[in-house]
């Protein structure tokens, strides 16, 4: 009753303060007209207040959010935030940071008046609640009352989720404008800080294509880049923080200590309030938990009772892993939630319809979604800047709770450090992958992580700390974050399925020593805390005219061989010993050297070397730079910019293409390697290209229309995939001497069109979500394992693809003499017919062509059969090795690293289940073919900037990709009888 009291009380103040304040009639009518279903409103959002001072959206664009039809570019939604903080005092505007691209990412902060003229003391308070160690119970009492939580909302990282950037820019104005008791409530008692566009890079390109396909009424390209490197994973960098985007988000939470952030997204059915499912991660305070439901169950209940739809919380997300851009508040103990709403449009949808399960009515759906509505992108505004007007509200009226639960979340943290059991974390500064330990410090340093130097040696436990090692102590508020990330995972396969990865362990994933530390003692022992990034000491020691550079697997290792690529280099193809001290196979061995300009190098990049008079007595071979081609896909782009990254990180240079240019063919003229990474697609689909309606050509490429489009790359026509010919042009660059380097769908698709004597299963029984899986090197001697130390490597694994390389012979289909119908289709070329197996065939650029090539599963059974691709006597796999006994055998794939045989020693962080399907089945295979060698990875050695310890198993291809044979024992030849 007192909460209905409450809500007729409030409904009656804001009409009368609507009634005394002037209202923007032409505003408010637009609203009611492009409102599709009058049920999707409240009182809060069905009007909007007039100004003679601040600018209304109408006012500045000629059009207000969620006008049917239309869409804004981030840059005029910057120019339009400035303009606010201009026109009123209640508002202040400011750059957090630039993308990759050099667009500006954009806060502002709105509040009263007197907050805002005093807003850096406002900003102070809060980060005294952030830090118990300086702040005493009684000044945190006493800041309750008198500091102001910041609720920092945030939109547009995902790009193609549109709505909200234009409710935000609505809600700007109507927080700074409007003087209802309810929203004079929120100005006074809450700092709300915007920032309305993540990913700038992206938003501007969703618009272009957008008005692209408005104004020429052609068929509008997808949105094939977002920010320069990735898609949607751009909103799974919380971890890696390499994105720009994140960078600037980071520093801006930890300067600004947000009580709660809120990130804006599309994708649920009509409006998702972030609570997950569970299981919420083992390292959440418990207040974390309590805070979801607390608030979302506000925002949940006022719109239900307004009769409001579609409001819901629980069903969908977990709440496991802390890779998300909101979670960058929860690991530094502020309070962060998303929305999920649907889809702003932003044409209007006359009936949108929702089947099964979106529309049940269930404890935590009361009010579900209707089966059908009309929906428009007013609807999308409506909903979600109502929900968010209430949240604002409620955390405001209980502001002094909030604020102490991050008092207390930051307390807790540095108690539980104090109580054990683990006390600190130990990074040995001198440890095989000794630069990048230190990279490794120093992003948890920018996130915020306090981490000391040992100041002298000293015992913790039966632990030896050096002079020197990093100590990450437990008893500091961001410890949470380091728990997280450091904490082996264990998620059982009865859980509901993941939402995303299971496993995240920092140290395995960067190949990395870590020690938990279980006595307490180190806490008392003499450390600095370091104040600017950790650097490993690096330079040449010794006399002599040859340096030597021990192999680490450390990635600065690549920077400094393509600083150098003027000096020539060779790798030992053999461990051997250098005064007493074993050396890796893969080092770098540097005759006649000009040591002044190589120690200035080796000094910026923290590696060590030797001088000695004589070069080892090893084995060698040179390191020739290679040409490197890069070949995406236009169906998907998200996974390959990661390797984009660590290519472009690492100084490595590379010819970027899409794999439609594999078509013109001349490629080993051209290049010496050639990266394919994932993309996502089967073969059949990279040979066809992408499927889109229509038969007009889909341009991606700067344009009048399209100004932000193309600069990464261009295409007149993204519908073209690689066909039959560029596959082929392929097989034909490795046989030529090239190297082929592939990763997940990429090498399943090699091996599926029988270019590698390697199998694809599918194991229904296996369960494996990105989790850290034990790799074990089957073959050290070979290039792709130089420099790794350990048999054993942890390896990140999302469930497919499933090798298996049979220990004996076995049929070999594919091209390995480049007859047959594969040089039809080559001759034939781009839409014309050719003899497959004596059967008409049309070649067709893109999968909407009614003619298409059949399934192309080449080497095995089915339409293309192995004999059409084989040379002669080399029949498709089941066919064994062909009727010519006297044929030269063909190389067989040197399996570099497997898993192990045993299911049980496979797991290492995450999820697995199923694991006997893994058994020995390979993970790092190298292919040789003809006077080439295709190197194929099961694993993820680029997975998001996580893997950074499997980075050189693709480094090591690249440096030796002329010499993989070295250290390849020789093989007897396979039984040429017939197959089974």
């Amino acid at each position: 009753m007192r909460s209905l009291l409450f809500g007729l009380v409030l409904l009656l103040f804001t009409t009368l303060a609507q009634g005394q304040q002037k209202q923007d009639e032409e505003y408010t009518k637009l609203i009611r007209q492009y409102l599709q279903d009058p049920r999707i409103s409240t009182e809060l959002v069905d009007h909007m207040s007039a100004s003679d001072s601040v600018p209304s959206p109408l006012k500045f664009f000629g059009r207000i959010p969620g006008t049917p039809g239309e869409l804004t570019y981030a840059k005029d939604i910057e120019r339009y935030y400035e303009a606010l903080a201009k026109a009123s005092p209640r508002a202040r505007f400011w750059v957090i940071g630039k993308t990759e691209e050099g667009r500006d990412q954009i806060a502002l902060a709105i509040a009263d008046e007197a907050t805002i003229k005093q807003l850096d003391r406002y900003k102070d308070m809060v980060a005294q609640l952030g830090d118990p160690r300086h702040t005493t119970l009684e000044q945190a009492q006493q800041l309750f009352h008198t500091a102001k939580p910041v609720y920092y909302i945030n939109s547009g990282i995902h790009s193609p989720e549109t709505g909200g950037p234009e409710m935000l820019i609505e809600l700007a104005y109507r927080l700074i404008v409007e003087e209802t008791p309810f929203v004079q409530s929120i100005r006074s008692n809450v700092i709300t800080l915007i920032t309305p566009v993540i990913e700038v890079d992206g938003r501007e390109r969703e618009v272009d294509t957008w008005y692209y396909g408005k104004k020429s009424g052609k068929t509008r390209p997808p949105l094939m880049y977002w920010g320069k490197y990735v898609q949607h994973d751009n909103n799974r960098d919380g971890m890696g923080q390499y994105l720009k985007v994140t960078q600037n988000f980071t520093r801006t939470l930890l300067e600004w200590h947000p009580t709660i952030v809120h990130d804006l997204h599309e994708a649920q059915s009509y409006l998702y309030v972030s609570t997950g499912t569970g299981p919420y991660n083992n390292s959440l305070d418990p207040i974390a938990v309590d805070e979801w439901w607390l608030l979302g169950e506000t925002e949940i209940m006022e719109m239900a009772r307004r009769g409001v739809p579609g409001v819901w919380t629980y069903g969908y997300y977990d709440g496991w892993v802390p890779n998300y851009l909101f979670w960058i508040a929860l690991t530094h103990n502020s309070f962060g939630r998303f929305y999920e709403v649907q889809s702003y449009g932003p044409d209007n949808n006359a009936a949108l319809r929702l089947q099964g399960t979106a529309t049940s009515r269930e404890w935590y759906r009361p009010n579900p979604p209707l089966p059908e509505i009309k929906w428009g992108p007013r609807n999308n505004t409506n909903i979600q800047e109502s929900a968010i007007l209430f949240a604002l509200h409620k955390v405001g009226q209980e502001k002094e709770t909030y604020l102490e639960n991050y008092y207390l979340k930051n307390r807790r943290a540095i108690e539980k450090g104090g109580e054990g059991p683990t006390y600190a974390w130990l990074i040995p500064a001198e440890q095989h992958r000794r630069v990048d330990a230190a990279d490794m410090v120093n992003s948890l340093r920018r996130q915020g992580v306090e981490i000391s130097a040992a100041a002298a040696p000293f015992k913790a436990g039966d632990i030896d700390v050096a002079a020197g090692d990093y100590i990450i102590r437990a008893d500091q508020p961001y410890r949470t974050l380091v728990d997280m990330y450091l904490s082996v995972q264990n998620y059982p396969p009865a859980n509901p399925r993941p939402y995303d990865d299971t496993g995240w362990t920092m140290q395995y994933m960067r190949n990395v020593k870590v020690i938990p530390v279980a006595s307490k003692a180190i806490l008392d022992a003499r450390m600095s805390l370091l104040t600017t990034d950790a650097k490993p000491r690096g330079g040449i020691e010794g006399n002599g005219s040859v340096v030597v550079i021990e192999h680490t697997t450390d990635n600065a290792l690549m920077a400094f061989r393509f600083r150098n690529r003027d000096v020539k280099m060779l790798a030992a193809e053999e461990d051997f010993d250098l005064d007493g001290q074993k050396l890796r196979a893969g080092s770098f061995i540097i005759p006649n050297a000009d040591t002044g300009k190589l120690d200035a190098s080796l000094k910026e990049l923290g590696l060590k070397a030797w001088l000695v008079a004589d070069a080892p007595k090893v084995a060698t071979h040179e390191m020739t730079l290679p040409r490197i081609g890069y070949v995406h896909t236009w169906s998907r782009t998200q996974d390959e910019g990661w390797v984009r990254a660590a290519l472009d990180y690492y100084g490595v240079p590379y010819t970027y293409f899409s794999d439609q240019k594999l078509r013109e063919g001349n490629l080993r003229a051209k290049y010496d390697v050639i990266l394919f990474p994932h993309t996502g697609a089967t073969l059949q689909q990279m040979i066809n290209g992408v499927s889109l309606t229509g038969s007009d050509p889909v341009p991606y490429k700067k344009s009048e229309l399209t100004p932000n489009l193309g600069g990464i790359d261009e295409s007149d026509d993204i519908r073209i995939g690689m066909g039959f010919e560029g596959l082929a042009e392929l097989a034909k660059f490795v046989r030529e001497g090239g190297t082929l380097i592939t990763e997940g769908s990429t090498a399943s698709g090699i091996a599926e069109s029988g270019m590698a004597e390697v199998t694809v299963e599918h194991p229904s029984q296996l369960f494996a979500r990105g989790s850290i899986l034990r790799g074990v090197f089957s073959d050290a001697k070979s290039p792709l394992a130089y420099g790794y130390s350990e048999k054993d490597l942890p390896v990140y694994f999302n469930q497919d693809p499933v090798f298996n390389v049979p220990e004996g012979g076995g049929g070999r289909g594919g091209f390995g003499g480049g007859a047959g119908a594969i040089s039809a289709v080559v001759n034939g070329g781009l839409g014309q017919t050719v003899a497959v197996n004596s059967a008409p065939v049309a070649i067709s650029p893109y999968g909407s062509s009614p003619a298409q090539p059949p399934e192309p599963v080449l080497g095995g059974a089915g339409p293309v059969s192995g004999a059409a691709f084989a040379g002669p006597g080399r029949g498709g796999r089941g066919g064994g090795r062909g009727a010519n006994p006297a044929q030269a055998e063909l190389p067989r794939p040197r399996v570099v690293m497997r898993f192990p045989a045993a299911a049980g020693e496979m797991l290492l962080s995450g999820t697995l289940a199923g694991g006997e399907a893994l058994s020995n089945r390979a993970l790092a295979i190298d292919v040789p073919s003809g006077k080439g060698h295709i190197v194929m990875f099961a694993l993820r050695p680029f997975w998001r900037w996580q893997t950074q310890g499997t980075y050189f198993l693709a480094f090591n291809a690249i440096l030796n990709w002329d010499h993989l044979d070295a250290g390849k024992a020789a093989v007897p030849a396979a039984s040429t009888s017939a197959g089974q």
